[in-house]
């Protein structure tokens, strides 16, 4: 079997017990969001030894933030009296989604094992981690004796070779990889990124490896790198030793090259992330709604980018431009760089920090019909509202380029 860097870093972590593929190891970090933390605090309570370690945790609130319904205010009422009540420190209520707050934050780093009750918490292998996001028994196993069960995955080494033109994102460098390789192109696999001429930023990184779980993918991570340094630096964080491991040669079950200087903006169209066409091509559909955010599309350079296309320019007549910035910090960052004015005085309107439009659950829901081209991570049927509404994903570039027009184009028409 192939042995990656997500081998390497299980077999870091293990502590020599197996169970056939399976082998037990030590758990770094655990991020918790409200709705499962709710869910599994019976468990919890009953349990008289606890979260094993409270400063390796962190809490968000930012499903029902702030709730929409008396239930979800229950919710998060519960959760609430729990961190309290047990004096977890490293806790955050209305401030952004889980996985941006997590990177923000200085608690992981390279070469760490991450686990998430978020099939997204991918999002923090962009730090050359291993993090994958698991269901609720296995997040209370792991809350309670700081251990897991991980069978080793088959590496998949992915080259992404030459700099990214300025109308591509990497949204747009996930996409065409989901849809070449299809919803179950990298089932249980590890999609391990090289950064080969060291062009892809950060918030390009967080996007690419949010996305990895919808082709199958068990985690994605970028090898760590300069810029993974430069990051870790700048974010005061701990980054360990994997990030500098010029002699570390992995091996990989295949190889995928990647030109990014011949990509094209994408489109995925309804219902699944790997319908993936170029984004001239996705033909002439009005679309009701554009929405850019989520934690894939919510960072500084999406808004930055949103604010590129749309400055000076006014939304097309009847269009909804609904714009979530990933977290507080980018939504304070974009204000000061007058990101957010752009976008307003074009028409769009700004929501907080939270997962409410993306999954569905509050803000912009759309009705029987409507269609809408989101930055986010799923178009599933009904993922952001009726189930007879039609959801595209594109990256900010074509989604702000896409409501200036009312219809999915190339960011190109208006750059």
């Amino acid at each position: 079997m192939s042995q990656g860097l997500s081998w390497a870093i299980i077999d870091r972590h293990a502590t020599g017990e197996k169970e056939g593929d399976f082998l037990k190891v030590s758990v770094d970090f655990v991020l918790l969001h409200d709705p499962l933390l709710a869910l599994i605090l019976p468990e919890l309570r009953q349990l008289e030894k606890g979260i094993w370690d409270k400063e390796k945790v962190l809490v968000t609130v930012d499903h029902f933030a702030p709730p929409s319904t008396i239930e979800r205010a229950g919710i998060v009422r519960n959760v609430l009296n729990y961190v309290r009540s047990e004096q977890i420190k490293n806790y955050l209520v209305y401030q952004g989604i889980c996985h941006q707050l997590l990177v923000e934050g200085n608690w992981i780093g390279p070469g760490m094992i991450v686990l998430g009750t978020d099939s997204h918490t991918t999002t923090a292998g962009a730090l050359g981690c291993l993090a994958t996001g698991m269901g609720s028994t296995d997040i209370l196993y792991a809350l309670v004796t700081g251990k897991t069960w991980l069978r080793p995955p088959k590496a998949v080494r992915v080259d992404l070779d030459k700099a990214m033109p300025p109308y591509i994102m990497g949204k747009d460098v996930i996409l065409d990889l989901l849809g070449v390789n299809g919803e179950a192109g990298f089932v249980y696999q590890s999609m391990e990124f090289y950064d080969n001429d060291m062009t892809v930023s950060m918030d390009d990184r967080f996007a690419i490896c949010n996305m990895v779980v919808e082709g199958g993918a068990k985690n994605g991570l970028f090898f760590p790198d300069e810029i993974t340094h430069a990051f870790m630096k700048q974010r005061e964080g701990e980054y360990g030793d994997f990030w500098q491991a010029p002699d570390y040669n992995p091996d990989y079950d295949r190889t995928i090259a990647l030109d990014l200087s011949r990509l094209n903006p994408k489109v995925a169209l309804p219902s699944s992330p790997a319908n993936v066409c170029d984004a001239a091509g996705a033909g002439d559909e009005e679309i009701d709604q554009v929405f850019i955010g989520s934690c894939t599309g919510g960072r500084l350079e999406d808004l930055r980018a949103a604010s590129l296309i749309l400055k000076g320019k006014r939304l097309a007549a009847g269009m909804r431009l609904l714009v979530s910035p990933a977290s507080q910090a980018i939504y304070k960052k974009a204000i000061m760089h007058g990101y957010i004015q752009d976008i307003m005085d074009a028409g769009g309107i700004i929501l907080n920090p939270s997962c409410g439009l993306c999954g569905g659950i509050d803000k912009g829901i759309l009705a029987a019909g409507e269609t809408c081209l989101s930055t986010s991570n799923r178009n599933f049927q009904g993922r952001m509202g009726d189930p007879a509404s039609r959801v595209y994903l594109a990256s900010a570039l074509t989604a702000a380029a896409t409501a200036l027009t009312g219809r999915v184009i190339d960011p190109r028409e208006v750059l």
